[in-house]
């Protein structure tokens, strides 16, 4: 019960903080793609959704979190990305 599109930006955001020093995060991400893929109601969906939507903002948000890479370069546009698919994800699940 997840889009193709969703699965896409949940992935990509999981891969970014995995990279970048956020494991913690990426793995509770990663349990709620498989909540939603294993979804068998649509209340489940609904939670799973508000609980991403909820993420993206406030203390300790996508938006929030520091990233760590070799250079400061690589974490300005690791930065860059991370707030681009935060974006995204906050407007595919603002309507829960």
């Amino acid at each position: 019960m997840i889009t193709i599109e969703l699965a896409r930006v949940l992935a990509a955001i999981r891969e970014l903080l995995d990279a970048h020093g956020q494991a913690t995060k990426a793995a509770w991400l990663a349990d709620r793609e498989q909540a939603l893929e294993a979804a068998e109601s649509p209340e489940t969906v609904k939670l799973t959704i508000a609980e991403l939507h909820s993420i993206v903002l406030g203390m300790g948000g996508l938006f929030d979190l520091p990233l760590t890479a070799a250079s400061k370069e690589a974490t300005e546009s690791a930065r860059t990305r991370l707030d681009e698919l935060a974006d995204q994800l906050f407007e595919m699940t603002r309507n829960t």
